[in-house]
């Protein structure tokens, strides 16, 4: 088993953990319950959520983080941030459905096939909170006892900008 310090070497081989993202680390490591890092700008928040697979599910074959982020921007450059370090991610993404009222207001979208998020995994699963909660493909992923049981913790990042929990 790898220790913290190895997982932040093979993310960056120059990364020094700062003192919050360690505690942070620390915390969830000890199962201490819920945690919610609440830091600067730049200080690394990200850095946390995107090493919760390789600290948290070592005993799990492919661990998952579902990050929950109301920002496409946010999702789009965490995605190219998580890729540059070998980490694999993907998006739920959220439509409007306007054009048919019968049935619900949002549409799911998935940028790879649903099947390779539930069975193959991703490291990193990021998602509007619409598109989990409000939509046929939230709801069918989890449902799915074979994601579920490989999620190993659930962020919300930049919380502040939900309006509507």
């Amino acid at each position: 088993m790898a220790t913290l310090d190895e997982i932040v070497r093979e993310y960056d081989k120059n990364m020094v953990l700062k003192v919050c993202q360690r505690q942070a680390f620390d915390y969830l490591s000890e199962k201490k319950g819920d945690l919610m890092v609440s830091l600067p700008v730049g200080y690394g928040k990200s850095l946390v959520y995107h090493l919760l697979p390789q600290v948290l599910g070592k005993d799990k074959e492919t661990p998952i983080c579902l990050t929950i982020s109301p920002l496409n921007i946010i999702q789009k450059d965490q995605i190219k941030a998580l890729k540059v370090h070998g980490i694999t991610a993907c998006r739920l993404n959220i439509m409007s459905k306007v054009e048919d009222t019968t049935e619900d207001e949002f549409v799911a979208e998935c940028d790879v096939d649903l099947n390779r998020v539930k069975k193959v995994g991703f490291s990193i699963v990021l998602c509007h909170p619409e598109a989990l909660f409000n939509t046929k493909t939230g709801h069918e992923l989890l449902s799915d006892e074979q994601f579920t049981s490989r999620v190993v913790a659930v962020v919300i990042d930049e919380c502040h900008i939900i309006e509507k929990w």
